[in-house]
């Protein structure tokens, strides 16, 4: 079974998006900080995911849907605030990348973390951040398929069935190819599986 990353699309298609806060956990908080961001934004329409760099972020419908049928997500509920062109602003509605409509979201994560396998193709940095070599990537809006025998492997019985999790001692929300079969079946908007390894 394949494994990946569940991501968005950036700066196109009019979609707004978000910035959170540099300095919180998202598994440690109640509470997220986010911003309504200008520099990638692409529009001000909310679509079904909303790209916040790499923290998830849905609609609260969509996360009540997917926590109907993956139990293991956690939701964490967002903090809007407001950026200095906001504060500044005469006239808010001149701001074309904020949404003019209030729909409920909410950042999502798994807590089950597992350790990948020893042949997988990882790196870590100098801070010790880990890089995945050989994963599809996006580019724009084109994607860079998944490099043959590369990237990231578990184990069947280690993962059970858990369809949502992150590698050990990284915050990449990875998913089974259930989870992409049901969010395609289901049309929602926004929302991109990148092929990152497979379950053995």
């Amino acid at each position: 079974m394949k494994i990946y990353k569940i991501t968005t699309y950036v700066g196109k298609r009019g979609f707004a998006c978000l910035r959170p806060s540099s300095k919180q956990n998202l598994k440690q908080t109640d509470m997220l900080d986010v911003w309504w961001d200008d520099w990638c934004s692409g529009g001000n329409k909310i679509a079904d995911f909303v790209d916040c760099y790499s923290i998830n972020v849905c609609r609260l419908s969509i996360f009540l849907t997917l926590k109907e049928y993956f139990k293991e997500l956690i939701g964490v509920t967002l903090r809007y605030n407001k950026t200095e062109k906001e504060l500044k602003a005469k006239n808010i509605k001149r701001l074309k990348w904020l949404p003019q409509e209030e729909i409920p979201l909410i950042a999502f994560y798994s807590p089950k973390s597992f350790d990948c396998l020893p042949h997988s193709t990882i790196e870590f940095n100098s801070k010790g951040m880990i890089k995945f070599i050989g994963i599809a990537e996006m580019k724009g809006e084109e994607i860079i398929p998944r490099e043959i025998d590369k990237g990231l492997f578990f184990s069947s019985q280690v993962l059970g069935d858990f369809d949502f999790f992150t590698l050990t001692n990284s915050n990449h929300l990875l998913c089974t190819e259930r989870v992409k079969k049901f969010c395609e079946e289901s049309n929602f908007e926004n929302v991109c599986f990148l092929e990152v390894g497979d379950i053995i």
